[in-house]
């Protein structure tokens, strides 16, 4: 399924060369002559962090918050924090029984919801722990989101830059500013002797904090967090609507793969059908540092700014078949990742990536991880999800993001 605004650049990338083979965007990506180029505006918000930060100042960074994305920590976040709250956000939706008694919910909503708790636990944010404060919490995350994708909105970009950062004053106060003071007295604790390093949270906050680096200002970690927040749920509430939908009209052309929906391989398939056909970031600004020529001839001066379309480039048939724009769950891509640039490329490929997709490989007798994606889609079906016949999905007016704004489903087997 294609949408309009698959196809249609948004305002701010018009009038720049635009790069949609995929081979060619893969070689900008990879490319050290050229730097970050996306997220100008949003600079309040992501300024100096992972995502705008390029080469030795990325690698250092990136390094620094490496062990986020471990093994073994990528394990106690979906057993011991995700599945967890999958079941209780499920749970919890049973209030919104009708009267013939089928759950009616808003997909959008409740996979934040499933995913507020691991995006606060991974960057450093406490007291994520009843269904007030996680309202409270996701609320924030979603308008930090709108600002830290401030360049994709419909709306005046300035107001929105401005109400946004009100608001970020507001999660300061009430989750932000708490969390670091106590991060702040644990590092101070271990310092002293008083704790061991084992005994200190493993999340963004303790390690920026615990590695502190004289040449950050005091905010960074702030926009860094922001960063965390806003990335650790986007991909996975932007791709699960998009995976119900292709899987629903999949399953009327092909009844027989129905009983698949509970098979983890096929989802994990699925979902990254989804991803490659609908991302959650459709493009990557690039700035040349000094003059390049690609390897087709094409010429790009010093300091100009291209963009490195991902949604046609992961359509692009040489790479993945004829029907590259058609939604196939069992695609074979043997040269490329199955989701395409769904997690960018070259240095800035998504350090978070397989908080989403899981471990690619187990190679021993570990749980090992599905990822975030796959989690949520089997629950969903367990729970006996429908798309409402009589309300179906609308696409967010607020942004040129292919993203759904509202999502209205049926759980008929809770």
């Amino acid at each position: 399924m294609e949408t309009i605004r698959d196809l249609i650049p948004p305002p701010h990338i018009q009038g720049i060369k635009h790069f949609v083979d995929y081979a060619l965007v893969d070689e900008i990506l990879r490319s050290k002559n050229f730097r970050q180029g996306s997220h100008q505006e949003s600079q309040p918000f992501f300024g100096d962090s992972l995502l705008t930060i390029d080469h030795d100042v990325h690698f250092e960074r990136r390094r620094l918050q490496a062990p986020l994305f471990r093994k073994e920590a990528l394990e106690y976040y979906e057993h011991k924090e995700l599945l967890p709250l999958i079941d209780k956000a499920l749970e919890e939706c049973k209030e919104n029984r009708d009267e013939t008694g089928i759950v009616r919910t808003d997909l959008c909503a409740l996979v934040r919801t499933m995913l507020a708790r691991i995006s606060a636990v991974t960057t450093g944010i406490d007291d994520v722990d009843t269904p007030e404060r996680t309202d409270a919490f996701r609320t924030y995350i979603e308008q930090l989101g709108t600002g830290a994708t401030v360049e994709w909105s419909t709306e005046d970009h300035s107001e929105v830059i401005s109400r946004i950062l009100k608001i970020r004053e507001g999660f300061v106060q009430e989750f932000y500013g708490p969390s670091v003071e106590r991060r702040k007295k644990l590092i101070e604790q271990f310092r002293n002797g008083d704790l061991s390093e084992d005994e200190l949270p493993r999340d963004l906050l303790t390690l920026m904090y615990l590695h502190w680096n004289e040449e950050w200002d005091e905010e960074l970690p702030l926009r860094e967090a922001t960063l965390y927040l806003v990335a650790s749920s986007q991909t996975t509430t932007h791709a699960v609507p998009h995976m119900m939908i292709h899987l629903h009209e999949w399953f009327e052309e092909h009844p027989e793969d129905f009983e698949k929906r509970f098979d983890r391989d096929f989802l994990k398939q699925a979902g990254h059908e989804a991803i490659r056909l609908h991302l959650p970031s459709p493009a990557l600004l690039r700035i040349a540092l000094e003059d390049v020529t690609l390897s087709n001839g094409t010429t790009i001066k010093k300091d100009e700014r291209v963009a490195c379309l991902f949604t046609p480039a992961n359509r692009d048939k040489t790479v993945f078949g004829d029907n590259a724009r058609s939604f196939n769950p069992y695609r074979e891509t043997p040269n490329v990742k199955p989701w395409g640039f769904a997690f960018g490329g070259g240095e800035h490929t998504c350090i978070g990536r397989t908080l989403v997709t899981g471990l690619s490989a187990r190679t021993d007798n570990d749980e090992g991880t599905d990822g975030t994606l796959v989690n949520i889609a089997a629950a969903l079906y367990k729970a006996g999800i429908e798309i409402d016949p009589l309300d179906l999905p609308t696409y967010t007016e607020l942004s040129h993001h292919d993203a759904y704004g509202r999502f209205p489903i049926l759980l008929t087997n809770l």
